[in-house]
C-alpha cells in the first residue's frame, strides 16, 4: 500500500510513501484488540474507592431501641446501614483492577489496529517539519489542509530522546504542545502508542519518520 505524504499546508505532494504489509496489511484480529482494550481501560483504574463499613464507623454497640414496638426498623446500635452517618453496606473497598496481557498479543493488537485503520482509508502521513516554538495555529492549518479538523485525530511521532540531536527533540516537545489544545486530537510516540489509542481515533496522523519506529517496535 501507497500513501501521499501531506506538507506542513496539509496538501498533497508527489512523494509517496510505502506501508509494510507484515504491520499495515494483516487480516484484523477484532477479539484481540476487544482484549487489548479492555486490558488498557482496566489498568487505568485506580482501585482507591472506599467506603466505611458497620464495624469501621466510630460509634458505640450499644442497641439504642428495644426490638418490637417502636413502629420502625428493627435497628441495633448506631452503626447501622439505615442511619444518617451509619455503616455502608457492601460498600466498595480498595481492589486492584489491573489485567495482564502476553506480550505477542498485545503486538499482534496493535498491528491489527494499524491494519484496520488502514483498511478503512484512515491513515494519512505527513512529512518531517520544524517547529521552533509551540504554535497551536500552525498545527489547526494543517488539519484543516489535509480535511481532518474536527474529526478525532490521533498524531505519531518520531521517539527522540534528550542524547539524541537537540533540535529533533525541541521539534517533538514544540510540536506536543501544539497540538494538546486541539479540540478532538491526541499525539502520542511511535514506540509507546496503545491499541486503545489508536482504535479510539477517527484517522491516523503519522510523521514520516515514525513509520521506521512503528515497523522496528511492531517486528
Amino acid at each position: 500500500m501507497k500513501l501521499p505524504v501531506y506538507d506542513i499546508e496539509g496538501k498533497k505532494t508527489s512523494v509517496e510513501v510505502e506501508l509494510k504489509k507484515e504491520v499495515f496489511g494483516v487480516e484484523p484480529n477484532y477479539p484481540l484488540i476487544h482484549q487489548a482494550v479492555k486490558v488498557y481501560l482496566a489498568n487505568q483504574r485506580q482501585g482507591t474507592a472506599k467506603a466505611k463499613g458497620r464495624s469501621e464507623t466510630a460509634f458505640s454497640t450499644r442497641k439504642l431501641f428495644r426490638q418490637k414496638g417502636t413502629g420502625g426498623a428493627r435497628r441495633g446500635d448506631r452503626r447501622s446501614p439505615v442511619l444518617v452517618g451509619g455503616g455502608k453496606s457492601f460498600g466498595p473497598s480498595p481492589r486492584d483492577y489491573s489485567m495482564k496481557m502476553n506480550k505477542k498479543q498485545k503486538l499482534l493488537a496493535r498491528i491489527s489496529a494499524y491494519s484496520d485503520k488502514a483498511a478503512g482509508s484512515n491513515i494519512f502521513i505527513i512529512d518531517n517539519f520544524m517547529f521552533e516554538t509551540p504554535k497551536t495555529a500552525k498545527f489547526v492549518n494543517v488539519l484543516s489542509g489535509m480535511e481532518l479538523l474536527g474529526k478525532k485525530v490521533l498524531v505519531v511521532l518520531d521517539t527522540y530522546s534528550s542524547v539524541d540531536e537537540d533540535a529533533k527533540f525541541n521539534n517533538t516537545v514544540n510540536v506536543i504542545k501544539s497540538v494538546l489544545n486541539i479540540k478532538n486530537t491526541n499525539i502520542q510516540l511511535a514506540d509507546t502508542v496503545s491499541t486503545y489509542e489508536i482504535m479510539n481515533a477517527d484517522c491516523l496522523v503519522i510523521q514520516k519518520d515514525a513509520l521506521q519506529t512503528i515497523d522496528r517496535v511492531n517486528e
